[in-house]
């Protein structure tokens, strides 16, 4: 078994009640049951749980298997618990350089940088690119702050700080400003998936994420050891021809040679980021990148199950509780075991909060519904998630089988289709 930090195991289908349940407390028969689905998923048996394997075969149907147990209905709208997820996998090549201070730096692959295109096209190629500092590269008007202020970076790279920017309180600088992005929980400005889409927005060429461990949540070598292999992007008629061309992440220690040879200094500049005044720092010195892609059509799955509510005036209002299924597989270059089972520290608590949602044990039936797909591929934006909401903005009628899909997002920018409610997000790593 072979177990790396951080990358993806979770689960949160719980099995139907047993006769030791009786003889063990309310908590205590929650934690066996999700042990046991622990036990299984990150078995050998299910081979890393790689979307197009039949580590997915076996996970999907296992997954339905429980749903079923659970008496929970299906939730897709073609009556069924199965919604496919038509990918594209992708696995870049990436070489690039930067010209700063009259000499080039050579970045090493994954030692220094990890870079992608999510383009459909077999070469990405950006030249001399002026690069620019933006920050945090947050735009939250709600906040008053916009780290662009109108700079135009059409064509440029950008560079940015992870997280959401850290804000003191003033009344007690020991603490994180409570009324600026939220205080010590992340927003959605935090996440990478919000940088790229605002590099993207701004049309720039590149978008390079400076990597801290406190700030990100996890070390470097989780970014290294995901973007370095295949990743996986829902199918888009215009070949994601909208994203940003270039999206990459570079170490810290990498970041500061980079601020040292164009006259910067790394540590100023991040501290000048956290505040509304910062203004972008435009560098002497172009980035070049080329990236080739190997592509492959890919077919996964959703996984939807559904519990009806019990007032008959919101029908058709749901709930929606969402978690992934997929890991990274297998690698058949490795000697000996060659199998990415999981990981508990990112499976196992998430696993408790929507596990009391599906198995009520007892319980009457909800106010309002409630939908729980199960999606492959979190570490790679969610495609699976996005699929799911995809039908709701490209069909007529509300929503997934013809439901009104209650969401509320409390990370930022609302993405994907309009809906409304409230989505709980976990604490802010600390700085």
């Amino acid at each position: 078994m072979r177990f790396i930090p951080r990358l993806a195991l979770v689960l949160v289908w719980a099995v139907s009640a047993s006769a030791q349940d009786a003889a063990q407390g309310p908590d205590s028969a929650a934690a066996s049951r999700i042990l046991e689905h622990i036990r299984v998923l990150s078995s050998d048996e299910f081979e890393g749980r790689a979307p197009g394997t039949p580590g997915e075969d076996k996970a999907v149907a296992y997954i339905q298997q429980e749903f079923i147990k659970l008496g929970l209905k299906p939730g897709n709208p073609d009556g069924t618990y199965i919604q496919n997820v038509p990918m594209d996998g992708i696995l870049s090549s990436p070489s690039t350089t930067f010209a700063v201070g009259g000499k080039t730096l050579t970045p090493l692959v994954l030692n220094d940088y990890v870079a992608v295109s999510r383009h459909i096209a077999p070469q990405v190629d950006v030249k001399d690119s002026d690069i620019v500092f933006v920050g945090y590269g947050v735009v939250a008007p709600e906040y008053g702050w916009d780290d662009f202020k109108g700079v135009d970076v059409r064509g440029k790279t950008v560079v940015m700080l992870i997280n959401d920017p850290p804000v003191r309180d003033l009344k007690d600088p020991s603490k994180l400003d409570d009324s600026m992005f939220k205080g010590k929980a992340m927003t959605y400005y935090g996440r990478w998936t919000y940088k790229y889409e605002e590099a993207s927005a701004k049309g720039a060429a590149a978008c390079l994420i400076v990597h801290e461990t406190g700030p990100a949540g996890y070390p470097y070598a989780v970014v290294s050891g995901s973007w370095g292999r295949e990743n996986f992007v829902l199918e888009s008629a215009d070949g994601n021809a909208g994203r940003v061309p270039i999206e990459g992440w570079l170490t810290l220690d990498f970041a500061k040679r980079l601020f040292a040879a164009a006259g910067q200094d790394f540590d100023t500049l991040k501290s000048a980021a956290v505040s509304k005044d910062f203004r972008p720092v435009a560098f002497n010195a172009k980035a070049s990148f080329s990236v080739t892609n190997k592509i492959r059509p890919l077919a996964s799955r959703n996984v939807i199950a559904k519990i009806e509510g019990s007032k008959p005036a919101r029908s058709e209002e749901y709930v929606i509780y969402t978690a992934h299924w997929d890991h990274l597989g297998r690698n058949t270059r490795l000697k000996g075991d060659q199998i990415f089972n999981g990981a508990p520290t990112r499976g196992t608590p998430r696993a408790q909060y929507p596990l009391s949602r599906c198995d009520r044990r007892g319980a009457g039936p909800p106010g309002l519904g409630i939908l729980r797909p199960a999606s492959p591929l979190p570490a790679h934006q969610d495609p699976g998630r996005h699929q799911y909401r995809r039908p709701a903005a490209e069909r007529q009628g509300p929503g997934p089988g013809g439901h009104r899909l209650r969401q509320h997002h409390d990370r930022g920018r609302r993405q994907g289709p309009p809906c409304k409610g409230r989505a709980h997000h976990g604490p802010r790593p600390s700085a």
